[in-house]
Order: C-alpha cells, then sequence, then structure tokens
C-alpha cells in the first residue's frame, strides 16, 4: 500500500468518525512512523510501506480511535518557536498559552538578564520558551509531579537549555521559597472546575493528568493561592501572569486587587478572543 493510498483511506474513516482534521492527523501520525516531514510525504506519495511500517502506523491509528491524544502518538508538540516532548506526565502545550508566553516575552525583553519563575512547569515549555526567546534570560521551574519535572528536565536537556534552567519540586508558591525575587512569576495552573473535568473532551479527561486540570469546586483554587502570594516573590516593578479559564478573569482580578500590591491590573485575550491572561506589574 502506497502513502497516498494510506493518506486518502484512513482520513476519509476519521472523518466519518467525526474528527475534525482527519488529513493533517493522518499525515502526522505516518509521518512518524517513516520519519518524514508533511512535505517530505508529499514528495513520496507513490513510496510503498513495508509489513512492519503499515503495521506501526496501525497500531497508532487505532490509538487515536480510542480518543487518545494525537502529540501522545507522534511523542511531541510545538508551541511558539518550539517542539518538545510530551506525554501522559504533562498537559499538552495548548495555543492559548502562547499568549502568556508573548505577554512575558514582551515585558522581559527590555531587562537585563531577567529571572523569571514558571508554577507548574508540566512540559516545561512556558519557562523553555521564554529561555529561547530571551537569550539572556534564566529560570526556575517548579511542579508538584516528580513525573512532570523529569519530562520538563528532558525537554530541557534536547534543547540545550539545562545550564539556564533550575527545576525545583514543591507546591505552588511553596516551591520558590529561598529562591528570587523575580522579574516575573508566570502559570498555567490547574483551573477546570473539579466537576467539569469527566465532560471534558475525551482526549482530556481519559488522557491528561487530572492534578495538571484539577482547579477545585470553582476552578479558582490555585490562581487565588498565586494571586494572593506572588508579590513577595517579585522584583519592584515585576510581573504577575496567570493564565484563566473561561469566565474566570474577572475573579482573579479582582483577588489581585484585594492584595494592594500592584499598580496596574490588565486582562488580555486570546486568539479566540476570551480573556484568558491576567497581567499584573
Amino acid at each position: 500500500m502506497r502513502v497516498i493510498d494510506i493518506i486518502n483511506k484512513a482520513s476519509e474513516h476519521l472523518r466519518e468518525k467525526g474528527f475534525e482534521n482527519p488529513r493533517l492527523e493522518v499525515e502526522q501520525m505516518l509521518g512518524a512512523v517513516l520519519g518524514l516531514s508533511r512535505l517530505d510525504l508529499y514528495m513520496k506519495f507513490d513510496r510503498p510501506l513495508t509489513d512492519d511500517e503499515l503495521d506501526r502506523f496501525r497500531a497508532l491509528y487505532r490509538r487515536r480511535l480510542r480518543r487518545e491524544p494525537l502529540q501522545h502518538l507522534i511523542g511531541s508538540a510545538g508551541f511558539r518557536n518550539l517542539e518538545v516532548k510530551t506525554d501522559r506526565r504533562a498537559l499538552i502545550p495548548r495555543p492559548e498559552t502562547e499568549v502568556l508566553v508573548g505577554c512575558a516575552v514582551d515585558f522581559l525583553w527590555h531587562r537585563d538578564c531577567p529571572v523569571v519563575a514558571d508554577i507548574g512547569t508540566g512540559t516545561g515549555v512556558i519557562a523553555l520558551s521564554i529561555l529561547y526567546e530571551i537569550p539572556e534570560s534564566r529560570a526556575v521551574a517548579s511542579d508538584i509531579s516528580g513525573d512532570a519535572l523529569l519530562l520538563a528536565e528532558q525537554n530541557a536537556h534536547v534543547l540545550g537549555m539545562e545550564s539556564r534552567i533550575t527545576f525545583v519540586g514543591g507546591d505552588m508558591l511553596e516551591a520558590l521559597d529561598g529562591r528570587g525575587p523575580f522579574d516575573a512569576i508566570i502559570s498555567n495552573p490547574p483551573y477546570v472546575l473539579s466537576g467539569d473535568i469527566e465532560i471534558l473532551q475525551p482526549e482530556v479527561s481519559g488522557y491528561e493528568p487530572r492534578i495538571a486540570l484539577d482547579g477545585g469546586e470553582d476552578g479558582l483554587k490555585y490562581l487565588s493561592i498565586i494571586a494572593r502570594g506572588a508579590y513577595g516573590y517579585l522584583k519592584q516593578g515585576g510581573l504577575l501572569l496567570l493564565e484563566c479559564g473561561e469566565g474566570q478573569a474577572g475573579a482573579v482580578r479582582e483577588e489581585i486587587a484585594r492584595t494592594g500590591q500592584y499598580s496596574t491590573i490588565e486582562i488580555i485575550e486570546d486568539l479566540a478572543g476570551k480573556k484568558r491572561v491576567i497581567k499584573a506589574c
């Protein structure tokens, strides 16, 4: 069976099953099996697959039909300028979080050798993206999950950034005790309402770590902890950046405002127009 035959047949089947981007997904799975980019696949449409290659593609395809995330199947996810390893140990990086990183980069660009803290680092992609885009920056990245920290360390090593980032195990702000002060504290903490997790897409509820999703009964548990306590870890003029869920921005902004410790507090929308990031200076 040729590359083009597999793409056409598998794409049509995924479309019938309700997948939103069937051809793209098939091309990425097939590319992972063959070690080819999407462009290379187009250049080799008539290439036949060996029996072993076909078996490996079918194994991935069956897993995708069970709604295992595509990023887990191919082993990586793209985020801004980086490609990072991702698996069940941490949340898959999402496009809306690129807005969070963009705000951080814009703020840090003019600061001398900035140091940032990334709370709940997961794959490490937030801190690593900042290090990549701000060459003189350094980072402390924390997570309560030892498995997630190992994944983040692997990504830092592959990207050649391990000398510029310190990984710390611990819960929320407690992980930063004795460290800092920081030019910026950035976090995409768990913010899904506990009762909503089971009704999320099966790719999320069935395969991503609950500890990285569950924000408590109202989704604000960890957002509130950081909002109330981050100030003591920041330099004068430092920045707090928090990603939040739909409908949560107003409550988080009020939580920060009640501390009386920030001169400006802004709500930033993501590319879909949703109030996604709280920026407090």
